[in-house]
């Protein structure tokens, strides 16, 4: 696979006579919805046959039971494990798990590992209150601790990703514990444990994301960490960058000096966010899948540029009334992200797509990397 960077003037019967290939695959492969239009700085996948032979990897992805069906058939051939999402915790230990049955049948049809993901979501996101009140009670924690193998086994789940994300810094200690208890119950049954980590760069930060996050302890009882090093640009932030490489790369650095690199993933992320401009503290921000995010810039007619630091591309639109500044993913900021993992000695990527499929950023990640078949 090639990047293409469109310039003016250019268009897609142009592109496609350029290197060879059939407008209508570059259409499909980029999922673009006219392809009578392009944007100058828009990046389009090409399948030229040329590349480097792919890097054998890990992949994970992190998808819920409503994933789009034609991102499961293409994203499962090449898939490592699957966190599968959206299993509800509540403050007594008790678990509301997803209807699976169907996920799950076809993760084991393609020599997929699959994972129950467990967190602290509730209604409207995280809850740092709903964590809190599970470990308050010592005896909670290690009652699910030991429940689980045998609730994994009835199910058909490899193990158990555990994603508690906004924890109160004074429940850091507790979260650890939970963690290895849970630990060697699930080592004991056979089973895994991954362990998803909020972006820090610093053992002393106290950021409302990484606060609970005792990188040392959590990384020694996992058998895998995910670095979540996207959603830096999100709904509750000003502009900018979902997945800054400067600021991941400094992740990936702290978090080795901690873990082993051959048991960490870097996450991926394939989405966007829209910002009204001017942006004034407070305002949210939209999320904007990224194949809508491009289609947002060639039907206003934006530029898309690209900040060389943050490697993200980013655009504005719309006119007086009203404004938009849009960041989003696309095959440079993804191919920057697998650079840095391999860079670092990672044992592999997550993709963390949101049931959606992105065509252009998957295709890309699937001609570069190879995901081992660990079954």
């Amino acid at each position: 696979m090639e990047i293409y960077i469109v310039r003016p003037g250019d268009g897609l019967p142009s592109v496609a006579r350029s290197f060879s290939l059939e407008a209508e695959e570059i259409r499909r492969l980029n999922q673009l919805s006219d392809p009578r239009r392009l944007c100058p700085g828009l990046s389009l996948v090409l399948d030229t046959g040329h590349g480097d032979v792919p890097r054998s990897m890990e992949l994970s992805a992190a998808l819920s039971p409503r994933a789009e069906s034609a991102l499961l058939e293409e994203l499962l051939p090449g898939l490592s494990w699957l966190c599968v999402r959206s299993c509800a915790l509540t403050p007594q230990g008790q678990l509301g798990l997803p209807e699976a049955g169907a996920l799950l049948r076809l993760a084991y049809e393609h020599s997929v590992q699959p994972l129950l993901s467990l967190s602290n979501l509730a209604q409207g996101g995280f809850s740092a209150l709903l964590a809190h009140q599970f470990f308050s009670d010592p005896a909670l924690a290690l009652d699910l601790a030991a429940r689980l193998p045998g609730l994994l086994e009835a199910e058909g789940y490899m193990g158990v990703e555990l994603n508690f994300q906004y924890l109160f810094a004074f429940d850091r200690d507790n979260y650890s514990r939970f963690a290895q208890s849970l630990s060697q119950a699930l080592h004991a049954a056979g089973r895994y444990l991954f362990v998803s980590l909020a972006p820090k760069t610093a053992a002393t930060a106290e950021s409302p994301l990484c606060a609970g996050h005792d990188y040392e302890t959590l990384g020694r009882c996992a058998d895998r960490v995910i670095l979540l090093c996207h959603d830096w640009g999100g709904a509750f932030t000003s502009p900018q960058a979902i997945s800054p490489a400067d600021r991941t790369a400094a992740v990936i650095d702290y978090a080795a000096s901690l873990i082993p690199p051959g048991k960490t993933l870097l996450s991926l992320s394939s989405c966007g966010y829209s910002w009204d401009l001017p942006w004034r503290q407070g305002d949210e921000g939209r999320p904007l899948p990224c194949r809508l995010a491009a289609d947002m810039a060639i039907s206003t007619g934006a530029e898309i540029k690209f900040d060389r630091c943050a490697q993200a591309p980013f655009f504005t639109c719309g006119g007086q009334g009203r404004r938009r500044v849009v960041w989003y993913e696309d095959a440079r900021s993804i191919s920057r992200r697998i650079s840095l993992a391999g860079e670092g000695g990672l044992a592999g990527l997550s993709l963390r797509s949101g049931d959606r499929l992105y065509r252009p950023g998957l295709s890309l990640l699937l001609s570069r990397c190879a995901g081992e078949k660990l079954i």
